[in-house]
This record gives structure tokens, sequence and C-alpha cells, in this order.
């Protein structure tokens, strides 16, 4: 009962007769409002520590991690922004706060309490060893699978390890053996980097002679024509269109030239390709991309590619419906990668005397014929970038690569795609290795701990999530080797360390050397793939399903090039190494100066 009322209900003489000693006890008005405000204040610190405990980063137990950060509610995205900002590298910015400026291999990157934090790990022999030998306690993180489920629902990169996905991978499986890949897709990359030869072979001859030229365009184009006939048996026309409209325009001759139809498919590509880029830098990017996928340029995007690849599907069908099952038997009518697949699907209705289910009504085929489109069209082309920043800049290396390939091919500045394929040619094999590892095109990736485990003697609980550097530029942190799993100890027994020898020497400079080694018994030089971990694809199960094909395309391409032109001297503005990160990372100054051969 409020005091007040108190006084006017009990009888004055009651009151009166209250000893001073009593009415001493009696609160006042005033302490009674200041009695509320101290419970006031007592409530809103109870509240505070309440909001704070939720707010506040919650750093994993066992694990490194910065301890300002830990003790401001944005974490460690204060020292994140400006870092991002100076480089455009969003994923190297977080090695660079975390693992590199506590000197450790392992760490955390703190989000604010209401998210739990990000594991960071960046020991390439770690790494190499959660790929390969550890499947079961690792798998796609849920930060990867928001970023394209959205997009691509069915795709294989939108899934995690089910039933499903573990069928979906059987039915593509085939599209990546070397027997395939050299019969069916050998060719039609040659005729793509042919056809590079012959734009910048009139390039550097007319516009651009002793001039250094943007290269990243004619690149993408590039790989978009051997991408496209390789997945999908049709010609883009890209690059053939390219030559023809400047040869037209030296000519003063012009000519009505239509757009092919790769000008269009590019445009497409490379809408998805940033919009993928810009959801995932968002905070939430499965929302993020769920709201584009409402969107008319999104909507626009799925129709075009669906319409072109529709009408290639149904022919094919058509096709393989008019042969006889001994001819569906055999892969000779294969002509590219749905080619397969879909000849496959044909026989299994005729021997099962079934109807056959409209391919073009099958989203997962959809998705994922746009996700080898979308991933074989731009890494490999960042990839062929940086090569060629590295000729120009190691010319040493450019020079060395010439004379094992002159040797290979004597008088030959066009060897056929099966001369190519089926050489053995050590400092090729150790170049593009090379090439991949120094570029890092693929910087990192996500994975996430399906069960309580240990990563380097540090306790990682179900259900966290793990970014593993794949770019391998910089001298490891030491690690204790007790500290390691069984089976990362056990595989250095039987293929040793590289990083602690000549192959980990210098790593921030491009030397295929690292990867070259004396047969003991002929004294011949080989190639040794396992001089270094690699990882630039990742690996395992959940690895990049094209690292094949890239390998492949990247051997064809540089070797026509390297042949018929030398990458000379550079304007010092253009030398830089500097990249911007998007799905991949590419070089910021992608030129070239070309002597032809």
């Amino acid at each position: 009962m409020p005091y007040n009322l108190w006084l006017d209900t009990v009888p004055f003489s009651t009151v009166n007769g209250l000893t001073s000693q009593k009415l001493a006890f009696m609160p006042s008005e005033m302490e009674n409002t200041t009695l509320i405000y101290a419970l006031l204040g007592i409530c809103s610190a109870i509240l505070v520590v309440a909001v704070s405990r939720v707010a506040y980063p919650k750093p994993y137990p066992g694990i490194p991690y910065n301890k300002q950060s830990a003790s401001r509610i944005a974490g460690d995205i204060p020292d994140l922004v400006p870092v991002i900002s100076s480089t455009n590298e969003f994923s190297n910015s977080i090695f660079t706060i975390t693992t590199q400026k506590l000197g450790s291999p392992i760490a955390q990157f703190l989000f604010p309490g209401m998210q739990k934090p990000l594991i960071v790990l960046e020991d390439p022999r770690e790494i190499e060893d959660i790929f390969l030998r550890r499947n079961k306690e690792f798998d796609k993180a849920p930060m990867t699978i928001n970023i394209f489920q959205p997009m691509f629902p069915k795709g294989s990169l939108a899934q995690y390890t089910t039933p499903e996905l573990r069928a979906q991978k059987r039915l593509w499986a085939d599209v990546m053996t070397a027997s395939f890949l050299h019969r069916a897709t050998a060719p039609r990359i040659h005729k793509a980097a042919l056809e590079l030869v012959e734009l910048w072979r009139l390039k550097a001859t007319t516009i651009c002679a002793n001039k250094p030229f943007p290269v990243l365009d004619d690149i993408l184009d590039t790989t978009l024509d051997a991408i496209w006939s390789s997945v999908l048996g049709d010609e883009a026309g890209t690059m053939d269109y390219s030559i023809k409209k400047l040869q037209s325009e030296l000519d003063s001759k012009p000519r009505d030239l239509t757009p092919p139809r790769g000008t269009f498919i590019r445009e497409q590509v490379d809408y998805i390709s940033n919009t993928i880029s810009q959801v995932s830098n968002t905070p939430l990017p499965k929302w993020a991309g769920k709201i584009v996928t409402y969107t008319p340029r999104y909507r626009k995007f799925r129709r075009t590619i669906t319409r072109e690849i529709s009408s290639l599907m149904k022919a094919a069908v058509e096709k393989f419906q008019k042969l006889e099952l001994e001819s569906l038997d055999n892969g000779d009518a294969d002509q590219c990668m749905m080619d397969l697949v879909l000849r496959r699907q044909v026989l299994q209705a005729k021997k099962g005397n079934s109807p056959l289910v409209d391919p073009t009504k099958d989203e997962s085929m959809l998705d994922e014929l746009f996700v080898l489109l979308v991933g074989g069209h731009d890494s490999t082309a960042n990839v062929l970038t940086w090569f060629i920043r590295f000729m120009e800049a190691y010319p040493a290396v450019q020079t060395q690569l010439r004379k094992a390939l002159n040797t290979a091919f004597p008088g030959n500045k066009v060897p056929s795609a099966e001369e190519i394929v089926h050489s053995d040619i050590p400092y090729l094999d150790a170049v593009i290795e090379e090439g991949f590892r120094f570029a890092g095109v693929a910087k990192a990736s996500l994975r996430q701990a399906l069960v309580d485990t240990s990563i380097l003697g540090c306790p990682v609980p179900k259900g966290a999530e793990i970014i593993m550097n794949y770019h391998i530029n910089r001298p490891p942190i030491p690690v204790d080797e007790s500290k390691r799993s069984e089976t990362c100890r056990a595989n250095v027994v039987k293929t040793g360390d590289g990083l602690q020898g000549r192959a980990g020497f210098d790593l921030d400079k491009f030397d295929p050397g690292r990867y070259i080694i004396k047969d003991r018994e002929t004294e011949k030089e080989r190639f040794n793939q396992h001089a270094l971990p690699s990882i630039a694809f990742g690996g395992g199960y959940r690895g990049c399903v094209g690292r094949k094909l890239a390998t492949l395309e990247f051997r064809i391409v540089i070797t026509l090039l390297v042949l018929n032109f030398e990458f000379v001297d550079l304007p010092e503005d253009m030398k830089s190494m500097a990249a911007t990160e998007k799905i991949f990372r590419q070089p910021e100054k992608p030129f070239a100066k070309l002597k032809v051969l």
C-alpha cells in the first residue's frame, strides 16, 4: 500500500503515539522516490547485463581471438571494414585481422553476439587433410549454401551431402573423366584458343602494335565460347564475331554484322556472376539472394538461359531417340557434356520401356548446367588473366616455358588439341600447377563441422563454420606437429612436407621450379604434383567438379599463346599485382603488350 494512503487509514492517535524512534524508520515521500529510482536503476543494470550477454560476441573456448574485439558489440567488424576498403579483397582481409594478426594458424572472427563466430584456418596441410580425409566430420557450410541456393536451388553447389546430391553427382561424373574431356571437349577448347590467337595477332599488328591493351574481356569471351560449346555442343560465336568486327573496322568497310548468340549469353552470365558476388557480401546473403529471384532482371536471366538450353536439349533428345539401343549404348554420338547425360537417360527409358521425363522440366539438370556455365566461364578466365600477368612479371619463366614447348613441338606454333593433351612436358605441368597456386582465384572456402571435433588441437563444436585459405602465397605459421590430426601426420610420412623444403621457398613468387624434381633412375626432370598441398580447387567429395576441365583448358590456351606471342614489359603503372575479389579474384590491371612470334 502506498505510504500516503496508509496514513489516511490509520487513526491519528495511533500515529501520534508512535515513538520518535519508530517514526525515524518510516520513509518520507522524498525517500520513497529515491527508492523507486534505485529499483529502476537496478532493473536497468540487470537489463543492460542481459542485453550485453546477447549482443556481445561469444568466442568459442580454446581457439585464439582478438581480445579487444570480444569487448565490443561489433566484434571484429570495425577492424575488417578498413582493410577491405583498402584492398578490395574480402577473404584475405579476414585472414589479415585474425590468423595473421595473432600469429596463429587457427583463430576466430567475432561477429555480434546474435551470430556465432567464424573459425579461421590458414594451414595448407590441415586444410588439405580436412578436404581429402575428414569428409565425415565436415560438409558445405550454411553460409555457402545460403549464397547459391536461392538462385540455383537444385545445383550441386547449393546442396548439403544427401542421397539426392550423390545421385546427381553420379549422373554428371563421367563428363569430367579424362577420356571424355580429351575426346569431346579438348577440340572445342582448342578452337576457341585459336580464335583468341587470331584476334590478338590482329590487334598486335594493327591498333595495339607496341601498345598495351586490356585482355580480360577477350579471355572471358574465349572461355565462354569454350564452356558453352563443351557443355551444350553449340557455338556461341563470340570470338569469331570479335575478329570480324575488328577486321571490318580496319578495312574501313562497315559490315552488317549481327551479334551472335554468345553476346547476350555473355551478358546473362556476367549478370549472374556479379549478382552472386553482391549477394555474398551482404549481411544476410540468403534473404538477399531470395529477394533477387523476384526481380525482373533475374527472371530475364533465368528465362533467357533456360530458353537457349531447352532448345538444345530438345534437339539432342530427338537425335538420340532415333538411335537403336546398340548405338545408344556407346558414347560415339556424345559431342558435349549434355549429350552424355541425355543419351543415358534416353537409353534407360528405352531399356525400361518407360516414357522419357522431359529434361527441360528437370530443375536439377537446368541448375547444374547453369553452375557449369557460370563456374567454368569466370574462374578459368581469371586464372588465364593472372597467367598473362605472371608471364610479363617473370620473363625467365616465360622463356623457359617457351623453350620447353618448342622442344615438344619443333617448328609447330599450332599443335593440335590431341598433340597438346598427350604431350609429356614436365615444365608445362609445373607452370599450370604454379599458376593455380599463385593466382589464388578461389581464395577461400567454407565448411561446417558435422560433429564435435578438433582442428590443430583446438576444440571445434558441432555446427561451427570454418573459413579456410586456399591461397598458398606466404610461409605457413609454425604448428606443433603433435596437434595435427592422425591422418595429416600419416600423410606427411607418405608424401613428405614440401612446405619445409625447396617447394616451400619464396611462396610470394611465381616459380614453377618448385614442382620439378629429378628422377633418381633416369636423371630426367619430372613433375611432382605432391610438392605442395594442392588446395586451389578444394578437394575430396565436395571439391570443385571442374578441376580437370579447368586444367585442360589452361593447358591448351597457354600452350598456344606462349608459342605465338611474347609478353613484353609493361609500363610501371600497369604492373600492379593488386586484385579485386568478387566470386573470384581478378587482377586490377589486366593488361598485356604482345610481340608476335
